[in-house]
């Protein structure tokens, strides 16, 4: 056998001078890589939910710290569903929750429809105050909305804090509705408009079905905002009840805390249950 040929065979069993190095770095950069990220995945699992399993935990402790254990306890229940003012404004800032995300929704539609699929003059300047909500911090926006409520003579109180948390909620409803029709296929209307619909009937046939995982991701998660809103609210909501000054106040003046942890953990509960209900029937995530 010949020097060429030897070499030859030696190559195909080690590989070529080099990549057999090479190769091996590759496959320790993606194992490191992807071990790092399952890491990083259970780290924010872990800061994300720790904190919440802990309140589910103190809602049946005696005492209001895991250690030292006192024991399980259903007292605390007890204590919040016996604290009428708790309970009030748990419902007074869900109906407020409610009532901005359909303002938000019933403005928001249309507004992402004509952003979507209109040119006009001032689209982009649109757009951007559109975004603005979402970026402005919350005390200014608190604050520059108490004043322009007093300028007006609107009194601070529910009809306040539905116009603050509509627009608040407003970014939540149009941003993913605009992003569903910029990928929405055109011809399916066309389609609809051939086999002789009106356009009335290809928007409620067609397209808003279409776009309504969109449009119940938007109204999803501007519901969520009002619901867990404290600044805006702490400034617009004047004498109304909401249930984040509510429990604001129990801790400043350490009175009533013991319902708040079943407080939380209710409503944890309810929201993870509405989000699975939700994610199950239409996958509104796929549009966040």
């Amino acid at each position: 056998m010949s020097d060429s040929e030897k070499y030859s065979r030696l190559s195909r069993l080690v590989g070529e001078p080099g990549i057999t190095g090479a190769v091996s770095v590759d496959r320790v950069v993606s194992a490191v890589a992807s071990y790092g990220m399952w890491a990083l995945t259970l780290g924010i699992i872990a800061f994300l939910w720790l904190p919440l399993s802990q309140i589910v935990v103190l809602s049946f402790t005696e005492n209001s710290v895991l250690f030292p254990f006192e024991g399980v306890t259903l007292g605390n229940y007890v204590s919040l569903f016996t604290n009428e003012g708790l309970l009030a404004a748990a419902r007074q800032s869900a109906f407020v929750a409610t009532v901005s995300a359909g303002v938000a929704t019933l403005i928001g539609v249309p507004l992402g429809f004509a952003i979507a699929r209109h040119s006009f003059r001032g689209r982009s300047v649109l757009r951007g105050l559109v975004i603005l909500p979402l970026l402005m911090p919350g005390i200014i926006m608190g604050i520059s909305l108490l004043i322009l409520f007093r300028v007006v003579g609107l009194p601070a109180g529910f009809l306040g804090t539905v116009l603050a948390h509509s627009v608040y909620g407003l970014p939540f409803i149009v941003l993913p509705v605009v992003a569903r029709l910029a990928v929405f296929d055109r011809n399916l209307e066309e389609g609809a408009r051939d086999l002789g619909a009106n356009g009335r009937g290809v928007l409620k046939d067609v397209t808003l079905p279409i776009i309504s995982p969109a449009i119940a991701a938007g109204f999803v998660f501007a519901w969520l905002r009002s619901f867990e809103d404290f600044i805006r609210v702490f400034f617009v909501g004047g004498t109304m009840d909401a249930l984040t000054k509510e429990m604001y106040g129990m801790v400043v003046y350490s009175q009533g805390t013991e319902a708040m942890d079943p407080m939380a953990t209710i409503i944890v509960l309810v929201v993870s249950a509405a989000l699975a209900v939700a994610i199950n029937l239409r996958d509104i995530l796929e549009y966040v």
